[in-house]
């Protein structure tokens, strides 16, 4: 909460880092005093805490899977991490903690450790000596245990704290072995309740090869079946050899009708019949062909050397027409026996079909018979490779029992802690003094701030900023015009000493022909006062303009000084509804001219800029020897920016009882935030009578004196 509220209030405060250091300068007493206490009571319960140790270990847990291939990383990864998790459960499990607390020979070993355990700072004063419990030794473990994985691998990093360096030695020990022995133990359960199925389902297995080969044996009876595999492949043989029989002779067939039908075409003519080629390659054809051919070249010869009448050309052409006729008989017989062909090929074909269909009927029985018989071959086959996987089986589950090992790997055992880490007297008594002297140095800033401004000289100092005076306190009348007025009222009293006092430093301190800007943080602070008073003060030898610049709130300048609540003024000058003479008028009795704020009641931000505002002053001041501007508050409006960016000087009014340190710094913030500063600053309604503000009692002094020493000064 007071963090919360010391952030707000450094946002909006210009800090001084001389500021922050008259703060601890002021408290310093205060704050070693509560920063020692603090420091010394976190020390204290420190060394009262039982002294904690950790022992470390690294461990890995080899998976059972393998990827195979890059689109099962994803897959195999959260499979992995469901797998580490799993891992971790077991680690705190019931199971693995019971290992350790069953064995007797831990339990003593614990036991022994937990007393040698070093008593605390309370514990040696009572005297009280800490009891070992075994009942409560699974919670200890159970609490103590840390385990943690290292991102994207499988090892584990595992962690015991114990306020005994070897109690947290010997534990990550036991719980790493337990685990083993449990991870161990498991398979060995899994591969005995594994063994016991497979010996069930291979009794089941026997028993139905036997109830298979008994129907495999019973078919076989039924079909007189011994094996039909060579039968089978006799009558495919078989088949296959007609079959090919049948084409050859269809083949032949349609040759011998091909010839019987140009035969037919050729009617009777023998070239016509020679042309056909399964006659004319005939041998007997063919060689009285070749001698017919002889014959009729010899004839062709002799035609040349003898006449048709001798006896060797008669001799020639008897012998070519016996050829011829001789030719003709073959042919004939040749074409009775292609005929007769024909028909054989026709009856053979027809009885090869025959026995084709027959050969297909008893191979098709076949067929049906060895289905049957192989139905329950399969059967029996099935039931033997079973038979034969599991018992290979059991065999294997045998021998992974008797070489049983934990997929644990250790990378790093148990250490054995050499120092404790908890508790840290150094580092809690910095950390109580760091936040013990933050926490009581905000509490003190928080006073200071919101502290009435006037009694924080520390922070008034730190402003460095020029003081022009102070104006005392003055009791209210009955109306505002007498304290507007004071100054020319009452001449004599140390109200207007104080503000002859100022006029000395403005006029000593800064230029003429300038315009001074008049503001406070809050309204009720004293600026028209102030502002008005100067402007009386300064007018006495010197040419004087009073600028009423609240637009929004104008104060008593048209209510008390007697000015028509008519009369135009700064409003209509900016907003363009009147010339600057018409709004400028003289306060009676004196040269002081006057601007009031006029009827207008607008914001200054929305309808002129700072530069504007600098051509109008700068105009005034080829006039006016000083241009005083009232100026409405800072931290309500802001009107007072733009004013302030356009002036010259910027003076700054601070209020007894009113005005407080984090509104005065913040206001500061506000104009440097513009980039204008304030040159001066008033102290005002300062109690002269010595109830407060002591810093400021030397100013009693000097206004106690007589009126008459007041006029000589």
């Amino acid at each position: 909460m007071i963090n919360d509220k010391f952030e707000k209030t450094l946002d909006y405060i210009d800090l001084d880092p001389k500021f922050l250091i008259s703060i601890l300068k002021k408290y310093i007493i205060h704050i070693i005093a509560f920063v020692s206490i603090i420091t010394l009571l976190v020390l204290l319960f420190t060394l009262n805490q039982d002294k904690k140790y950790k022992s470390n270990a690294k461990i890995v847990i080899e998976p059972d899977n393998n990827i195979v291939n890059i689109q099962e990383y994803s897959t195999v990864m959260s499979d992995n991490r469901n797998r580490i998790n799993n891992q971790i459960a077991i680690f705190k499990s019931d199971q693995v903690l019971e290992y350790i607390i069953q064995d007797k020979e831990n339990s003593k070993k614990f036991q022994n450790f937990f007393l040698e355990n070093n008593q605390n700072f309370i514990q040696k004063i009572f005297n009280k000596k800490k009891n070992f419990n075994i009942n409560s030794l699974k919670g200890m473990l159970s609490s103590s245990l840390g385990i943690s994985n290292v991102k994207n691998s499988d090892i584990l990093i595992l962690s015991f704290i114990s306020t005994n360096p070897r109690v947290a030695k010997l534990a990550l020990e036991q719980v790493i072995s337990s685990y083993q022995r449990y991870e161990i133990d498991s398979k060995i359960e899994i591969t005995n309740y594994a063994n016991e199925k497979i010996s069930d389902r291979l009794n089941i297995l026997v028993e139905q090869m036997d109830l298979a080969q008994k129907k495999l044996s019973q078919y076989k009876q039924e079909n007189d079946l011994v094996d039909t595999g060579n039968v089978k492949q006799l009558k495919i043989n078989e088949i296959q050899s007609i079959s090919k029989r049948i084409i050859d002779a269809k083949q032949n067939y349609q040759n011998q009708q091909n010839d019987l039908l140009s035969i037919k075409v050729a009617e009777g003519d023998m070239d016509a019949l020679l042309a056909i080629q399964d006659l004319k390659n005939r041998k007997e054809i063919s060689d009285i062909k070749d001698l017919l051919n002889s014959n009729e070249s010899n004839l062709e010869s002799l035609s040349l050397i003898y006449t048709e009448k001798h006896p060797k050309i008669i001799q020639a052409k008897n012998q070519n027409q016996s050829l011829k006729k001789q030719l003709n008989k073959i042919l004939n017989e040749n074409i009775e026996q292609k005929a007769f062909e024909l028909s054989n090929l026709d009856s053979f074909i027809k009885l090869s079909e025959k026995e084709m269909e027959k050969l297909t009927d008893e191979l098709r029985e076949i067929e049906e018979k060895e289905s049957g018989m192989l139905k329950y071959t399969r059967e029996l086959e099935s039931s033997k490779k079973l038979y034969e996987s599991f018992l290979q089986r059991i065999k294997e589950t045998n021998e992974a029992q008797n070489l049983q090992v934990s997929k644990l790997k250790i990378l790093e055992s148990p250490n054995l802690p050499g120092s404790h880490f908890y508790p840290n007297p150094v580092r809690n008594s910095l950390i109580a003094f760091i936040i013990s002297f933050i926490s009581i140095y905000a509490l003190f800033f928080l006073r200071e701030i919101n502290a009435d401004a006037l009694k924080n000289t520390e922070a008034i100092n730190s402003l460095n900023i020029l003081q022009l005076g102070t104006l005392p306190h003055v009791e209210k009348d009955k109306n505002d015009i007498d304290i507007l007025q004071k100054f020319s009222s009452d001449n004599e009293s140390i109200f207007s000493e104080s503000i002859r006092s100022c006029r000395a430093v403005v006029e000593s301190k800064f230029y003429k022909n300038k315009s001074f800007l008049i503001t406070s943080s809050n309204p009720s602070e004293g600026k028209t006062t102030f502002a008005f008073n100067l402007s009386l003060s300064l007018e006495k030898s010197n040419t004087v303009l009073f600028i009423e610049g609240d637009l929004r709130r104008p104060t008593v300048l048209s209510r008390y000084i007697g000015f028509d609540n008519k009369s135009k003024g700064l409003g209509e000058i900016i907003s363009g509804q009147c010339d600057l003479k018409e709004a400028i008028n003289k306060i009676p009795g004196t040269k002081l001219g006057v601007i009031t704020a006029g009827q207008i009641k607008i914001d200054m931000s929305d309808i002129v800029s700072k530069d504007q505002l600098k051509k109008f002053f700068d105009t005034l001041k080829i006039n006016y020897n000083y241009i005083i501007i009232d100026s409405p508050p800072i931290q309500p409006v802001s009107d007072t920016l733009i004013l302030a960016q356009a002036v010259d000087h910027n003076f700054f009014i601070i209020r007894a009882e009113e005005t407080k340190t984090g509104s005065l710094m913040s206001s500061i913030k506000k104009i440097k935030s513009v980039g204008a500063k304030i040159d001066g600053i008033v102290l005002n309604d300062i109690d002269i009578s010595g109830r407060g503000y002591g810093y400021y009692n030397y100013y009693q002094s000097y206004y106690g004196r007589e009126a008459s020493d007041l006029q000589k000064t």
